[in-house]
């Protein structure tokens, strides 16, 4: 790639992160600011109900038109439907300007709706043109950046709704003049993204969009780990929309702060996220840390317990918001990297629109939810984090578990492998062909897990014992398999074959009692690929070798 090309790249994904930053700023500045407005003129005591409203108007267009905008974002040129949206959202500004004048309830809440509409057309063709602008191994850098900048503009606009709405004494029309020039920040970037071709795609918009969403879920499900990946980004939504929504009531219940302080309080959050996800982007470098997002989420769950069980100290709420957020960010950054590199060329905008879709309606739970909470149940807003926070600890136990082979990886490199300090002999045998079956001899866990830290996405075959005491327990895991008893090593190597075919590497759980000349007769009659690794605790070394 020429210099030119390079700086052109640049100036694209630069042009992009422009154009994406005063989107979502201007979401959330006319979102907040009209949430204001709605409380002064339906009261107080109205706010939860308010808020629910509000989350559930902006959440029900990316439901409706998530499938569509993926379709049309694969078949015509990104850069140009990223133009049309950002006309689109001046216009919606400037309708802005004459609802907010006349202090107009259905007037406001529709425009509300349309931006929300521009915003799940926009999405797709936002993250879809990515792959487009920069080579693959960048992409993860470029989603850190993408991300972080996308929560900086959640700050910045969660900040500038409660203070232009203070330094104007509710001037709600002078915060909607304000929005119509973000909005046209945002055209002037979106003309300096380079064109993009149109992918290909000839697939046609249905009007059954939920099945369009199923088919392509169905579709992803048969590539490896692409559907769980769509889930966590999806669950990531879920939760930053209950924390946005739940901390203006939590504001007011806990801290006795108003509406307003209750709206600067969410900056905490969204700082973390963004400082976690550049810091994700930079930490991935060229890998896709699936790893780092499933421990990250039981420390999302550890600090939403933390809110609920010291709800009155503004101090602690404030660490614990800032934290909660960097293990966001760290969260989300992985999972979205994931989705678009393996997502082919002529499906991404559909992929990226069907975990739109799922992400969304995972918003449209949280609005649900903290009505539920609030109006039903009357729950209050400190318990509703513990709430979350048990729910958030159940779905990254089952991430971490269907994950296992990349989640054990990063557990062993990241923890293990540093206090071990091991020196690794021959590792560039393995590095050159990943594909391969791994032999550790004289095995137990702890060497398992060592190895793993240097083979990311291997499965542990695990021969079967006589008296396993917990036979289920080794099942849980994804990349855990029970083979044929030890003796029978014909039997291990024909479960370890089809891991090989379909491009996985398989590590054999050898204990001293296996013999090792078995293992040379059965390879060579059946020509796998092999290597045997030695793991040396006292001498801290691991051997790769062929014989």
């Amino acid at each position: 790639m020429g210099l030119f090309s390079k700086l052109q790249d640049r100036s694209s994904l630069a042009c992009l992160n422009g154009a994406q930053f005063f989107g979502v700023l201007n979401d959330n500045i006319f979102k907040l600011v009209m949430v204001f407005l709605m409380i002064e003129v339906m009261g107080y005591q109205k706010a939860p109900k308010i808020l629910s409203a509000a989350g559930a108007t902006f959440v029900i267009p990316f439901l409706l038109f998530s499938s569509s905008a993926g379709i049309l974002a694969d078949r015509f040129s990104k850069q140009r439907l990223l133009v049309l949206m950002k006309i689109a959202e001046i216009s919606i500004m400037l309708l802005a300007i004459f609802a907010f004048a006349y202090k107009s309830i259905w007037g406001s809440f529709t425009l509300l709706f349309l931006l929300a509409t521009h915003s799940a057309a926009f999405g797709p063709s936002k993250y879809g043109i990515i792959p487009e602008l920069v080579p693959s191994e960048n992409v993860s850098k470029a989603n850190g950046l993408v991300t972080g900048f996308t929560y900086l503009a959640i700050i910045l606009g969660t900040f500038l709704a409660a203070f232009i709405t203070d330094i104007t004494d509710r001037g709600f029309i002078s915060a909607a003049i304000f929005c119509l020039g973000v909005a046209i920040a945002g055209f002037i970037c979106s003309m300096g993204i380079k064109k993009t071709s149109p992918q290909g795609s000839t697939k046609k918009i249905n009007v059954f969009f939920i099945r369009e969403i199923y088919q392509t879920l169905s579709f992803c499900k048969s590539r490896k780990h692409l559907l769980l990946s769509i889930f966590g980004a999806s669950y990531f939504l879920f939760i930053g929309s209950f924390t946005q929504l739940n901390i203006i009531p939590f504001a007011i219940e806990s801290l006795h702060l108003t509406e307003v302080a209750g709206g600067y309080l969410f900056l905490s959050t969204a700082l973390g996220i963004a400082l976690g996800s550049f810091l994700a982007g930079k930490a991935s470098r060229k890998r896709i840390e699936l790893g780092l997002a499933c421990i990250s989420g039981f420390f999302i769950a550890l600090f939403l317990f933390l809110l609920s069980i010291f709800p009155t100290n503004l101090f602690w709420v404030v660490i614990f918001l800032v934290l909660l957020g960097g293990f966001g960010g760290a969260f989300i950054v992985p999972f979205d990297t994931y989705n678009q590199i393996h997502s082919p060329d002529e499906k991404r905008g559909q992929v990226i629109a069907a975990s739109n879709f799922l992400g969304f309606f995972g918003v449209l739970v949280a609005s649900i939810s903290l009505y539920l909470f609030s109006e039903v149940f009357d729950i209050r807003s400190s318990s509703g984090f513990a709430i979350i926070g048990a729910v958030t600890l159940c779905f990254s136990v089952y991430l971490a578990l269907r994950l296992s082979d990349l989640s054990l990886a990063y557990f062993s490199r990241k923890l293990l492998r540093p206090f071990y300090r091991l020196q690794s002999t021959n590792l560039d045998l393995y590095e050159k062909h990943p594909v391969t079956l791994l032999i550790l001899e004289n095995a137990n866990w702890l060497k398992v897990l060592l190895l793993l830290s240097f083979t990311p996405n291997a499965y542990v075959l695990v021969p079967k014992e006589k008296k396993m005491r917990f036979p289920y327990f080794k099942r849980i895991f994804s990349s855990v398999r029970i083979v044929a008893p030890e003796d029978d090593i014909p039997g291990i190597l024909d479960a370890a074959k089809p891991f090989l075919e379909n491009d996985f590497a398989a590590c054999i759980f050898i204990r001293k009692t296996m013999s090792r000349s078995a293992f040379d007769t059965g390879l060579f009659k059946r020509s796998l690929p092999h290597l045997f690794v030695e793991i040396d605790l006292p001498a801290r070394t691991i051997t790769f070798a062929k014989k």
